[in-house]
């Protein structure tokens, strides 16, 4: 095997997984997944308090919003893969943004509010996620909007 089918079969397998996507229905039990992870978290953020249930239910919620994100729509042409691409790269710089900045706002609170305590403290990888894929989705869903 020489370089350049190496490169090749490489740029191949990018592509398939470049245009990976689950089918519509798949949709519907993101939605699920992720409906039934919150109500989780409620739960037991009121009653149980348990961590074990709030780490499953923090797993649930990102399951469901990347199974919302990478699923088809009934009807899959180029302005919605445009539109798709676009609220990835908006959700990029969004998380990205908000990574850098919550911390400092933060900091300001804790010296206006708790002077003695004030610390600068990272923002957690759930967090950065979570904002990452809400961010997509809602950003996705509010783009189909516009352009019908």
């Amino acid at each position: 095997m020489n370089l350049k089918s190496i490169i090749e079969c490489e740029a191949k397998g990018f592509e398939k997984l470049n245009k990976y996507q689950l089918p519509n229905h798949y949709k519907k039990i993101g939605i699920a997944i992720l409906i039934i992870s919150f109500i989780s978290i409620f739960i037991n953020g009121f009653s149980l308090n348990q961590p074990e249930v709030k780490i499953i239910s923090k797993f649930g919620i990102l399951i469901g919003l990347l199974i919302i994100s990478i699923s088809k729509e009934l009807l899959e042409d180029e302005l919605v893969i445009k539109l798709r691409m676009q609220s990835y790269t908006f959700a990029f710089i969004a998380a990205v943004g908000y990574s850098l900045m919550l911390p400092f706002i933060n900091y300001l609170f804790d010296i206006t509010f708790q002077s003695a305590n004030a610390t600068l403290k990272e923002i957690g990888d759930f967090t950065i996620l979570w904002m990452l894929l809400i961010v997509q989705v809602l950003y996705f869903e509010v783009l189909k909007k516009a352009h019908k």
